[in-house]
């Protein structure tokens, strides 16, 4: 009798183990379709570079900008606002 129940048991885990596969490929596809494929295309169309490379300028020996803040100090850093 134990025997039968243990490969019942197995049996089952199998059967709801391929169950939760499918269900999993098949949520995450629509996820990815509905979300995430729509975004990037809307990045793509309408942001061709949204992070800002330094694709702009070809000639340049580097990609560093110049930051667009002051210089910090530590008084501007105990200052909460």
């Amino acid at each position: 009798m134990l025997s039968l129940l243990k490969r019942l048991w197995w049996s089952w885990k199998k059967v709801v183990h391929g169950l939760n596969s499918a269900i999993s490929w098949t949520l995450m596809a629509f996820v990815y379709w509905s979300a995430v494929f729509p975004v990037a295309v809307g990045f793509k169309l309408f942001r061709p570079d949204p992070t800002d490379r330094g694709l702009g300028d070809p000639d340049a020996s580097t990609e560093w900008q110049t930051p667009r803040y002051p210089r910090q100090d530590i008084s501007r850093a105990q200052r909460p606002f």
